[in-house]
């Protein structure tokens, strides 16, 4: 469903959001706040409570919302219904209050998204790149998406999301199942490994909500899976609807040959269903930015997009905030900020490093939740054992965990240290920050790596 304007999105399958009350805890977060403000846009009355201030809840309130720090019942009073993580219990007061008038945000973005053209991004890398690659490519084509992305892009006027006449991507969250919510006519899936073992407990299960995601698209839609992904190999092979693949295996729908990676730069030749269509430039660096190039590529190719237009397209995506984010230079050193949690995901930022820079490299990592790190302690070890000269690692950023006896950040340098004799033992957040910055100029670059607050941390290295 296309909408005449975006004065009326929310119109449609949205309408009874029109003069609802609804309360949004953790409105601070980037993907509670998103929620909130397309809310607001289809004409809910809209208040949400976060732990503390932070720029968001700010940013929040010069933009006339209600926003309340700490939690309390209380801000339940005359509300419709609560909109929540899935990090919160369902013994807080505040869920205890909202009874049966609660959903989470997964189900919430979910009702947001029926009735429009939905297009879902959903894998355990990439999931925030893809999405706004692919949402970007749909700006400059004129296509006008809704958008709705788990990270900050300078190319979205608000930052996480946007509202538009056209179809709605959205990046879709699998450490909870929500990501089964909406209904799709195109299920992007970037790759599949091992996590949300807290949800899940076993990777089968893991495995099996994936084979369910493919599935919500055999009657009618269509599935975008990667194929350098082993597992996600085996769920397109088995996959009834259409479908397409993308990668750089020969046999893929969507690939890429003759790619080239220069400094931050990457160039590559793009093949889809075997026709060659030509040169493309991605001002992103690394293999595993080509692949996520390649998976918008294709599902706009699959949507009627012209290559040409998509060719001028892609140039002028410009990066999502915590993904190679540099932040400025201390003592001829680089400093980036990336979101990496996974050991994959670091392994891939440190190897786009090693491409765009020859000198040595300093990683500085806090790992995030105790359960992960106790799960890939091994291999956290190993990739940044190999990806960096000097590894600085920092206490764990424990979320909504509690301490597991026996898990800390040293179980990740005992294990580094056999691969990498100058990984270094944990230190506290601030101290770690101030360590990096007082040795900068025995490097090239410096990455803070992590989900939790390390990113604020080394902001702070760079005030203004």
């Amino acid at each position: 469903m296309a909408f005449d304007s975006v004065e009326s999105w929310g119109q449609g399958g949205n309408m009874e959001l029109k003069g609802s009350r609804i309360h949004f805890m953790g409105i601070g977060g980037i993907g509670v706040s998103a929620l909130a403000e397309m809310a607001k846009a289809a004409g809910a009355l809209v208040s949400g409570c976060d732990r503390s201030e932070n720029e968001i809840t700010l940013a929040l309130r010069r933009k006339g919302l209600n926003v309340a720090l700490g939690h309390d019942p209380s801000h339940l009073d005359g509300v419709d219904y609560l909109v929540h993580t899935s990090a919160v219990s369902s013994q807080h007061p505040e869920r205890l209050r909202a009874g049966e008038k609660q959903e989470k945000r997964g189900a919430f973005l979910a009702r947001l998204m029926d009735n429009h053209q939905a297009i879902g991004v959903a894998g355990t890398h990439g999931k925030t790149t893809t999405s706004w690659l692919l949402s970007q490519l749909l700006i400059e084509c004129g296509r006008d998406p809704t958008v709705f992305i788990g990270g900050l892009a300078a190319s979205l006027p608000e930052g996480n999301y946007r509202l538009g006449s056209g179809p709605f991507v959205s990046e879709l969250d699998e450490s909870d199942e929500s990501f089964l919510l909406p209904k799709l006519e195109v299920a992007v899936a970037t790759n599949l490994e091992s996590d949300h073992l807290s949800h899940y407990k076993t990777y089968p299960a893991l495995y099996q909500a994936f084979q369910r995601y493919a599935r919500g698209v055999e009657k009618e839609g269509l599935l975008v899976a990667g194929l350098d992904s082993p597992e996600l190999a085996k769920i397109f092979a088995a996959h009834s609807g259409k479908k397409l693949s993308f990668g750089f295996n020969p046999a893929c729908d969507i690939r890429a040959t003759e790619v080239e990676n220069q400094g931050f730069n990457s160039r590559f030749r793009l093949e889809y269903l075997h026709q060659d269509k030509g040169l493309f430039n991605l001002f992103l660096p690394g293999h595993h930015n080509v692949l996520n190039a390649l998976a918008a590529l294709g599902t706009c190719l699959a949507l009627g997009l012209d290559p040409e237009e998509l060719r001028s397209a892609l140039p002028k995506a410009i990066g999502v905030g915590r993904r190679l984010e540099f932040l400025g230079e201390i003592a001829g050193a680089r400093f980036y900020s990336d979101y990496a949690h996974h050991p994959t995901e670091i392994r891939a930022c440190l190897a786009a490093l090693k491409q765009a820079f020859s000198g040595p490299i300093l990683a500085v990592f806090q790992p995030h939740l105790y359960s992960r790190t106790r799960d890939y302690a091994r291999e956290f070890a190993q990739a940044l054992a190999e990806g960096a000269e000097v590894v600085q690692l920092v206490d764990i950023y424990p979320a909504r965990e509690e301490p597991i006896p026996g898990v800390d950040s040293a179980l990740i340098s005992s294990f580094a240290r056999e691969l990498n004799p100058r990984v270094e033992d944990p230190l506290p957040l601030a101290q770690a920050v101030e360590t990096a910055r007082d040795r900068a100029g025995d490097f090239q670059a410096v990455v803070m790596l992590g989900a939790g607050d390390i990113d604020n941390a080394a902001r702070e290295l760079f005030p203004g």
